[in-house]
């Protein structure tokens, strides 16, 4: 979950936020915890400019409506592949040297 600071009146209809116990204290018939200082949505609820948040996947459209207080953090660059190299192929082998089936003149 990210925190966010509203800077308007949001609605959040469903799923899981992240609360204080104050905020919570406040929607407490609207919240059941299901974690320390998660929560899951029962039922639509309000929140005021100012109010600090954690969400984890806001829609668009409150995403309008959040300052995202976490610093970015720069994305951990894989290591770089080893190159590997094929293993060679077996060498071929030579077909048998074929006897030939036709007759020398005499003999």
């Amino acid at each position: 979950m990210r925190e966010y600071q509203t800077t308007g009146t949001i609605r959040v209809n469903g799923g899981y936020i992240g609360l204080d116990q104050r905020q919570a204290g406040a929607r407490r018939n609207r919240v059941r915890r299901v974690a320390d200082g998660v929560y899951e949505v029962l039922t639509p609820i309000e929140l005021k400019a100012g109010e600090k948040i954690r969400l984890a996947d806001p829609d668009k459209v409150t995403l309008m409506h959040l300052d995202c207080l976490d610093k970015p953090v720069p994305e951990p660059k894989p290591a770089p592949a080893q190159a590997i190299e094929p293993a060679p192929a077996p060498a071929a082998k030579k077909p048998a040297a074929r006897k030939s089936t036709t007759k020398k003149a005499g003999k």
